[in-house]
């Protein structure tokens, strides 16, 4: 589906780390999760990537819709307002849902869409992670333009 979004602002922790969830490891283990749900009121939800590095290295920022002013030791990203195709990943993590709903966007989607992607983050929304129960529900939106 596609929607528009206006102007908002996401605040949280960005770190480029070696493999793809290095920083929602870093995150959950440091207390920083936690703090961005007190200042909020929401668990921490986003994950917006950058890119990947030549070597492999994922530039990814977790964090939370936010649209006071900064906080201190929080990175804050500004996006503008733009058109979002929004996907689904919805199943096992252990069947590597997330991936493959990522890889089908890339590998099937995107090459026969109208749809160019913006030149700014992709986001995962995780409506769903509970690895207990080996479920996940992540919404992934991709900025465009037609």
């Amino acid at each position: 589906r596609t929607v528009e979004k206006a102007a908002f602002d996401v605040l949280g922790i960005r770190r480029t780390t070696p493999s793809g969830g290095g920083t929602w490891a870093i995150v959950k283990s440091d207390g920083s999760a936690a703090r961005l749900e007190e200042i909020g009121g929401h668990p921490c939800d986003l994950g917006l990537c950058f890119g990947f590095d030549a070597e492999g290295n994922n530039d990814y920022l977790c964090g939370i819709e936010y649209e006071r002013p900064d906080v201190p030791g929080f990175d804050r990203y500004r996006f503008p307002k733009a058109t979002w195709l929004v996907f689904t990943a919805k199943g096992a993590i252990s069947g590597g849902v997330l991936g493959q709903t990522w890889r089908r966007i890339y590998g099937e989607f995107m090459p026969q869409s109208p749809y160019q992607q913006l030149g700014i983050p992709t986001i995962e929304q995780y409506v769903q992670w509970d690895e207990a129960s080996d479920a996940c529900h992540v919404e992934i939106f991709i900025p465009v333009t037609r």
